[in-house]
Formats: structure tokens, sequence, C-alpha cells
């Protein structure tokens, strides 16, 4: 039995919809700060200029805008829809939230489909219903496909660009669609170009004669020149300049070693630690199907080039310190299809231990997904929620006045603008703030040492740096103590929030619990059960302002 036949494709994508918006719209966890900050936040602070917080890299043209574009269409289409039936603001907000979900969702279906048609393409249509049922069943698909991640747009172009690939004929149609997908995903995320000259020269194993390969290297630019051309101009049209986004990557987060501000790994990270996480319970089937694969006795078969693309490219990454499993992204789908056209067919034919086999990859899946996807990290995201419908709570939904709040937590730990909306407005600006964590671009890397973030400032002495911006805490007046007296260069927020781990650093300053205090615990949200950050441990905290 095969899911795919040469007429269903379109049918297999809309069930395969239907599964992804159910995990767009209840997956309901934080995974990592770019799903917000390198897309929504972007496109919220185009809907709004005065709102919303746009990091580092977008003020030294670091990304592509293209990928924000998209969200900013989408927040302009819940506009028009919300102004043609003039719905409330609670209401539009609700559906700014949601309209991105749905993007996410058809993202992360395409790029199941598409790894279901490319097995299928090389290995026939036994091997395209497995690889799509392994996208479906994969933890990591289930905990990241549909979020807002660059990598996630990334990795489905990519898909969809190795299944236009020539594999087994060449075409000159075929190589316009896969240079299309191949420079989409490129402008996207540059690193992505690695995987397209892993697998560049399978093209001449097709092109005999040198007029023909010459022929296809000239297509080739030419598409991809086309491709990038548009991109500047879309990134003109936000800089201000023209800008080549790539370029600014590589010289900021290589050769000056930015991104290792964010963190460091040891060589070993993406075979130690990246791949077991991508692959979850599947791994000991990606391991037999690759070495598996690596015994291919043809130099020029799709498998052979698929095993030294999943060989290459980590080796590739591991040079740079800065290393994340979610930057191997686009070589599940790859691994997928390696799997049910190598891995599969090697598996017992009949019998219990068949079954055994695939009840155990999938049942070590399943709850990881559900874990991740629901129970970790998920209170830093149910506060932004109930901030925004805390801030619509009148009968009619309608604003109760924009309220300043403050975010005591590592930099970026919430969503932002793009969740809270009017929530974290006062006077049609952002009132809301957060600590923030500039990396220290331009200084030399002998000198980063000394250099101290205002997260940094905020955990090395809550104290001072509570005094120096706020002045003296605000305390009850009917127990003869000040009033707002003293303010430093910000108002006292009306809601302070924090994690449990580091509430104690404010408690004392605020005299929270006693008597004279005016900050209150007014809502608690479960976040985890374990964090490798202690600032980021245990339940996450509101104090409001009485």
């Amino acid at each position: 039995m095969t899911i795919f036949t040469k007429n269903t494709p379109f049918f297999v994508f809309l069930i395969v919809l239907g599964i992804r918006l159910q995990n767009a719209l209840t997956i309901s966890t934080f995974f990592q700060p770019d799903e917000y900050f390198q897309s929504l936040e972007i496109a919220a602070s185009q809907r709004a200029p005065s709102s919303g917080y746009v990091t580092w890299e977008w003020h030294h043209a670091l990304r592509s805008v293209l990928y924000p574009r998209i969200f900013q269409g989408v927040y302009s289409l819940v506009d028009t829809i919300s102004n043609a039936l003039n719905l409330s603001p609670a209401t539009t907000s609700e559906l700014l939230v949601v309209a991105p979900k749905i993007v996410g969702a058809i993202t992360a279906a395409l790029g199941d489909v598409y790894t279901g048609l490319l097995a299928r393409k090389i290995y026939g249509k036994e091997a395209g219903t497995y690889a799509l049922l392994l996208s479906l069943f994969s933890a990591w698909n289930w905990f990241c496909s549909t979020r807002t991640f660059s990598n996630c747009l990334e990795t489905t172009l990519t898909i969809m660009g190795m299944y236009h690939w020539p594999w087994k004929s060449y075409t000159a149609t075929s190589l316009t669609f896969a240079t299309i997908f191949a420079s989409l995903s490129f402008t996207v995320r540059p690193t992505n170009g690695l995987i397209t000259w892993a697998i560049g020269p399978l093209i001449l194993q097709h092109l005999p004669t040198f007029p023909q390969r010459l022929h296809a290297v000239l297509h080739i630019s030419f598409i991809s020149l086309i491709i990038l051309s548009f991109n500047a101009f879309i990134d003109y049209t936000y800089y201000n300049r023209l800008t080549l986004p790539f370029i600014e990557f590589y010289r900021l987060n290589v050769s000056q070693s930015i991104s290792s501000f964010y963190g460091t790994s040891p060589w070993h990270y993406y075979y130690s630690q990246g791949l077991p996480l991508l692959l979850t319970g599947y791994l000991p089937l990606a391991i037999y199907s690759f070495f598996t694969g690596l015994n291919d006795p043809s130099s020029y078969s799709a498998t052979t080039h698929l095993t030294r693309l999943l060989g290459l490219v980590p080796i590739a990454f591991m040079t740079t310190q800065h290393k994340e499993v979610r930057f191997l992204y686009p070589l599940l789908p790859i691994f997928h299809v390696l799997m049910a056209g190598v891995g599969v067919p090697g598996l017992p034919k009949k019998g219990t231990k068949r079954w055994t086999f695939w009840a155990v990859m999938v049942g070590v899946n399943i709850p990881i997904a559900y874990y991740t996807g629901y129970v970790h990290q998920r209170g830093v995201v149910d506060v932004v929620h109930w901030l925004r419908k805390e801030h619509y709570s009148g009968s009619k939904g309608v604003s109760l006045g924009g309220a300043r709040v403050g975010f005591l937590m590592p930099c970026h730990s919430t969503p932002f603008v793009s969740y809270m909306w009017d929530a974290a407005m006062k006077d049609g600006r952002t009132s809301a703030w957060f600590l923030t964590c500039e990396p220290p671009v331009g200084v030399p890397v002998a000198e980063r040492e000394d250099y101290v973030d205002e997260a940094d400032e905020f955990y090395d002495n809550p104290t001072y740096f509570l005094y120096r911006r706020f002045g003296l805490p605000p305390l009850r007046v009917d127990l003869g103590e000040n009033d707002d007296k003293l303010e430093g260069t910000t108002p006292w927020p009306d809601k302070l929030v924090t994690f449990e781990g580091t509430a104690q650093f404010i408690k004392n300053d605020l005299r929270i619990g006693r008597e004279e205090a005016r900050y209150v615990e007014c809502k608690r949200f479960f976040n985890s059960h374990f964090h490798d950050d202690w600032r980021r441990r245990g339940d996450v905290i509101v104090w409001c302002l009485r």
C-alpha cells in the first residue's frame, strides 16, 4: 500500500496540512528567541514603526528581510480583514498571533510532502510513503517544523529544490526549478549554500561534454543572479541602501566571531548532541541507513550523493564555534529519504521484529514530541498570552489603556510585541522592555572578556541596577514610606516578570511579602521541570504594582 499515486500529491498535501495546522495551533512551548526576533518581531516593527524591538543583526544588514516580509504581508491581510469586518482590537490581536502559525503549517506540510515525493522519485512509491510517515512522526518536526524560524523555511525550500534536482536525468526545466529553490534558501540562510555545493557535481554525470557543462553552469548562474537581484531589491526597501546580507553574515559571524558571544560548543557537538536531538527515536535507523549508503558500489548513485551530503555538511559546520542543532535542520528530510529508501528495506520483511522496531521508534518520538511541544518551557509563552488578554479584559474587548511591563529575565526569554501587541504599547509607543544583550560588535576580540551587556549588569548587581534605572522602590504611602520618589530614568513598571529561580534578586529590594510592599505576586505559570541555565529555572512569576 502506498500513500502516493501519480495523481494525488495535492490531495496528500491537504491531509498533511490538516495535521500540521493541528500541530501549529496547539504547540505551546518556547524553543529559541530567533523564532520571533528574526521574523515576527521585524514584521511587527514594520506594521507599527514605533513598536517592537529590532535586534542588532538588522542594524548591520546581517539578515535578508525576505522572510519577515512574508509575515508583514500576513499582518496587512489581518488588518484588512479586521477593518472590513469591524473586529474588536482584542479579536484582531488574537488573529495577529494565530495567522503566522498558519504560514508555519503550510511551510511544514510542503516539507513533509516533498520529502515523500523525493523518496518516491529516487527509490519508488513505497519509499515515498515511508519517507512521508517518517517526517510526520518525527519528534523534531512536531516540535519545530511549524515554528517561524528561518530554518524551517530553509528546510522546506531545500527539500523542494532537491526534488527538482536532476538525480536520474538532466533537463533544463528541472535545473531551473532546483536553482530557484536553492537560491531562495541561500537568501534565507547563507549557510545553505553548502548543501548545493555538496551535490553540485551530480550534474556532471548527466553532461558528458564540456559545452553542455558550461551551459549548465551559465544557466545556474543566470537564475541565481535573478533571484539574488530580486532579494537585493527587497532588502533595499528595508535598509534603504544596496546591501548583500550574506557578505555581512560572513564578515561578522565568521571572520569576527560575533556569533560566539551567544555561546560556544565543542567540535563534536553536531555528532554528540546535534544529530541525536534532530533524529531522536530514528537515530539507530539513520545510522544504519547512512553506513549502508556509504557502501553503495556506485559512486554516481543518488544514495552515494545523499550520504556524502549528510557526511560533509556537519563537518563543515564544525569549523564554527557557535553551534545549534537547528543549523542542521535542512538535513533531516534528507535523512528521512535515505532511511525510507535504504534503511527500511533492510529491516526484517515480516514478523514481530519489524513491527517491534517501528513501535519502538514511534514510541520514543511521541512522548518526546509531547513533552517538548506542550510542557517544557511553556510558561514564557503563557505569560505573554496572559498579558495580552489581561490588557483586553473589558466586557467588549476594548483596550484598558497601555501598561508598562518589565521582563527581568535573560534577554529574549519570551516573545515580545508580536504576541503582546497593544499590551506592550502606551500612547502609540512600546512601553514594555526586557534586559538586552547586544553583542560586542566592533570590539576587538582581545577586549571582549571585559564586555558586559545589560542582562549581565542586572545579574551582577540587581540592587544597583534597579536603583539606577528606577530610583527607590515604590512603597505604601500610608506607612510613611516613599511613593515613587527619587525615580530613575524609567518609571516603575505596572508589572514585573521574573523566573522563580531569580525572584529572590528583587524580593528584598521591593520588600515583597512585607506590609509596605506595593508589588505582589498576581500570576504564576509553570515553565519547566529543569533548565541548563540557572537564571531560567522554575515558574514564571508576574509581580503587579498595586
